[in-house]
C-alpha cells in the first residue's frame, strides 16, 4: 500500500507540530513493513528536491513566484494562506499512483490537489485544525456559535469542494468537528487524536539545558514552544514574566519556535527591551527534529505556558506532561481540549490578565506542591495513554 502525505513545507529548520505529527505517522507506517509512505511539500531555494530519510522519500517543489508581493496578505498574515501555486506537485500527482493521499494543506492549493486526485480516482483525506479557520478566537469578546460558523464558512470557501468530496476529514478537536458537521454533514468527519514519543520526554535528559543556555539554577523557567507568530500570542508571555519578576518570582522566559514574519519578531524584541527582559529571555529560533535540547527544555521547565489564540498545540501539551511539567494554556484547539482545568493543568482566559498572573503564581508556588503533583500524575498518565 502506498500513502502520500502533502504538507505546506517540510523544513528541518522550520520544524513544527504539524510536520512532526506527519513525520511520525509516515516513518512508523513505513517501518511496519506493510505500507510505503512518501511526503510532498513546498521547498525553499536552499532545500534539496528529493531526499530519503528512514526509507521515507521526501519530495519538495518550488512555489510559483507571485507577481505581486502583497498578494494574499491578510490581517492574520501568520496563518498560512494556502494559495501558493506548486506546479511541480500537480505534475507529480498526475504521474504517480497512490492508494491514499493525506492532504494537510488548505486553500486553493488543497482544492487543486484534490481536483487532480478526483480525476484520477485516488481516494484522499484532509486534516483540519482550528487554526486553519480561526473560527474560535481566545481574544474575541464574543464566540457565539453563529459567528464561529460564519468564520469557518469564509475560511473554507477556497477549498470547499475538496472538503465536500474527501473520504474523511480529520479534525484536531471536537468543537471543530461539530462546526464542520453543520457544513458538510457528519458522515466523513473523524477526530484526529495526537500522539507523543513518551519515552523521549520521560527519560533523563542527556543535555543540561540550564548549563547549555547559561540559565541560573535559581531561576524558574517558563517555557513556551511554537512558531513565533501573532496567532501564538507570545507577546503576552513577556507581559506575564515582567509582572512575575516585579513580584519577586525570578523567572526566565524560554521561547522555542522558528520565525517566519520579521515584523512580529521586531515587535517581540522591542517589547522585551521595553519590559527590561533582556537578561530574562532566552529565544531559541527552532530546533531540528530529534534534538535532545527540546526534551531537556520541557524537563527543566517549572511551567509550560501556551497562550495561543486559535490552536494550542496538542503535541506540546503531551510533551510537557510526559516530561512532568505543569501546563497553562487557553482552551483553543486540540491542545486546549486535552486539558481538564485544575485536574491536569490550568485553562486561562486571555481577556483576564490578572487571572493569568494568579494562575502562574499558583503553579509556581511550592506550597501548592500536593496539587501540582496530582496534576503531573494525571498529565503523565494521559500522555502515556497517547504515545505513538
Amino acid at each position: 500500500m502506498k500513502i502520500l502525505f502533502v504538507l505546506p513545507h517540510f523544513n528541518r529548520q522550520q520544524w513544527d507540530s504539524l510536520t512532526d505529527q506527519t513525520w511520525n505517522m509516515a516513518r512508523l507506517l513505513t517501518a511496519s513493513g506493510q505500507v510505503q509512505c512518501a511526503i510532498a511539500a513546498a521547498r525553499s531555494e536552499d532545500e534539496v528536491a528529493l531526499e530519503v530519510v528512514n526509507q521515507v522519500p521526501i519530495h519538495r517543489f518550488m512555489p510559483e513566484r507571485r507577481r505581486w508581493k502583497f498578494w494574499g496578505c491578510t490581517k492574520y498574515d501568520d496563518v498560512e494562506p494556502g494559495n501558493v501555486q506548486l506546479p511541480g506537485l500537480e505534475v507529480f500527482l498526475r504521474k504517480n499512483q497512490f492508494d491514499l493521499v493525506h492532504l494537510l494543506i488548505r486553500g486553493k492549493l488543497c482544492e487543486t490537489a484534490a481536483g487532480i486526485l478526483r480525476e484520477r480516482r485516488i481516494p484522499y483525506i484532509i486534516s483540519c485544525r482550528s487554526e486553519d479557520f480561526c473560527c474560535s478566537d481566545a481574544l474575541a469578546h464574543s464566540n457565539r456559535l453563529e459567528e464561529r460558523q460564519n468564520r469557518l464558512n469564509r475560511a473554507c470557501r477556497d477549498y470547499v469542494h475538496a472538503l465536500e468530496y474527501a473520504q474523511r476529514i480529520f479534525c484536531s478537536d471536537h468543537q471543530l468537528r461539530r462546526l464542520l458537521a453543520v457544513r458538510f454533514g457528519d458522515r466523513q468527519l473523524v477526530h484526529w487524536q495526537p500522539g507523543v514519543a513518551w519515552e523521549r520526554y520521560a527519560r533523563p535528559a542527556t543535555v543540561d539545558f540550564r548549563q547549555f543556555y547559561k540559565i541560573s539554577p535559581s531561576r524558574q523557567i517558563i517555557l513556551s514552544v511554537g512558531q513565533l507568530a501573532e496567532s501564538k500570542n507570545q507577546k503576552l508571555l513577556l507581559e506575564i514574566v515582567a509582572v512575575l519578576n516585579q513580584r519577586g518570582w525570578n523567572c526566565q522566559l524560554v521561547v522555542i519556535g522558528w520565525n517566519k514574519f520579521q515584523s512580529y519578531l521586531r515587535e517581540f524584541r522591542n517589547l522585551a527591551a521595553s519590559r527590561k527582559l533582556g537578561d530574562f529571555l532566552t529565544f531559541i529560533p527552532g530546533l531540528p527534529p530529534g534534538d535532545e535540547r527540546f526534551a531537556a527544555a520541557f524537563q527543566a521547565a517549572s511551567l509550560v505556558v501556551l497562550p495561543a489564540r486559535y490552536e494550542v498545540s496538542a503535541p506540546a501539551v503531551l510533551e510537557a506532561w510526559a516530561a512532568g511539567a505543569p501546563v497553562l494554556a487557553t482552551a483553543a484547539g486540540g491542545g486546549g481540549e486535552l486539558i481538564e482545568d485544575q485536574i491536569s493543568g490550568r485553562i486561562i482566559d486571555l481577556r483576564d490578565f490578572q487571572a493569568c498572573i494568579s494562575h502562574c503564581e499558583a503553579l509556581l508556588e511550592e506550597r501548592n506542591r500536593a496539587q501540582l503533583e496530582k496534576m503531573r500524575s494525571v498529565g503523565m498518565a494521559k500522555a502515556r495513554s497517547l504515545r505513538w
